[in-house]
């Protein structure tokens, strides 16, 4: 167990420093910064932003038939200057300049590394140990139905690993520091401590396991009915649904139904909510559709104002992009150092959680 233990530490160290293992490796690392706007992986790809541009327009023009305008113009309706401006918004740009370049450097290729065990792994247990035939070739319909089925896997595992980022207070300790924003951009989706993308990563590692393994036998050519421009027609439709909004000041609402379904800008933006009754709902990351199974869905009011940040948090621990990346550190160890002092450490006893957030 030791050895193994040591074998995957060994193997994410390896693939930690791959970025810098060498010029041509770290040049290509820099290289990908380069394709924010156009690799239709990343999230920031030009497609899903003017999706989201739209869906914003169709939602000033609404409001403009309703005769209740929210702002001057479309410009002042998107962007105005009491969000963009503000400091905890002027933070989070310069978390995600420090953060971006960590990514590419460091944080990213670390994930690849876990990927790749995942992989090994999932190989080891599904073909080694129970004998498991992945297939060779699927009729259409059933390829999309696992291209669904998978990225619907993919989001419920989602959906556990932000539940216990909340409920867990050593992880909460980490996590506080996104829901530190006390107004929602774009760009505060990207205010996340590294920490949280390993806790995620290795609870959806059997998925990409399974994923890894069910796709390894099925051509390419097979595989290109499911994907658009290179990536999976899933993510790119998703892509398309406007996930920008979630973190802003818009409170767009998609209906009854797809509140249900879709992680809607007015749903995620109420599990940033101040209001206790908004406390502990929303955890969904791209879809709703596992708060409304388990119970835990909150679809306020659209008229709502709804205020962010943390109850009782002392802002000087927020205040630089240092303390963002060291205070959980902090935290965690006055944590651990209670928890050996006075027994284990329930939610309730730790005085900095924010109740439900």
């Amino acid at each position: 167990m030791i050895d193994a233990i040591r074998w995957f530490l060994e193997r994410v160290a390896e693939y930690s420093l791959s970025a810098v293992s060498s010029w041509d490796s770290f040049a290509a690392a820099i290289g990908e910064l380069g394709g924010t706007f156009t690799r239709f992986t990343s999230g920031l790809a030009w497609p899903y932003l003017l999706a989201s541009v739209t869906i914003a327009g169709v939602a000033y023009h609404l409001s403009k038939k309703r005769d209740v305008p929210l702002a001057s113009s479309f410009r002042a309706f998107l962007f105005p200057r009491a969000v963009y401006g503000h400091p905890s918004a002027f933070l989070d740009y310069r978390f995600y300049l420090v953060s971006v370049l960590l990514n590419v450097l460091l944080f990213v290729p670390m994930l690849v590394g876990i990927g790749v065990l995942a992989e090994k792994m999932g190989k080891g247990v599904l073909i080694g140990y129970l004998g498991w035939e992945a297939p060779a070739t699927l009729p259409v319909p059933a390829l999309f139905a696992a291209a669904l089925g998978f990225y619907l896997l993919h989001d419920f595992m989602n959906y556990w690993a932000h539940l216990l980022l909340h409920k867990v207070p050593l992880l909460w300790s980490f996590h506080q520091v996104h829901h530190s924003a006390e107004v929602l951009t774009p760009i505060t989706a990207y205010r996340a401590h590294p920490l949280e993308f390993f806790v995620t990563a290795i609870l959806r590692a059997p998925v990409i396991g399974l994923a890894f393994v069910f796709y390894e036998h099925i051509s390419p050519q097979d595989l290109a009915v499911t994907t658009i421009f290179g990536i999976s027609l899933v993510g790119f439709m998703y892509g398309l649904s406007g996930f920008h909004l979630q973190h802003s000041h818009l409170p767009i609402s998609y209906g009854p139904l797809l509140n249900r379904v879709l992680m809607s800008p007015i749903v995620h933006q109420t599990h940033h909510s101040l209001d206790p009754r908004h406390h502990d709902k929303n955890f969904g990351v791209k879809f709703a559709l596992w708060d409304w199974l388990f119970g835990t869905l909150c679809v306020p009011d659209r008229h709502e104002r709804l205020q962010f940040g943390l109850i009782g948090m002392k802002k000087d621990d927020f205040l630089t992009v240092g303390k963002l990346y060291v205070g959980p550190f902090q935290r965690a160890g006055g944590l651990i150092r209670r928890c050996f002092a006075s027994g284990p450490l329930t939610r309730s006893q730790d005085a900095g959680r924010s109740e439900g957030l």
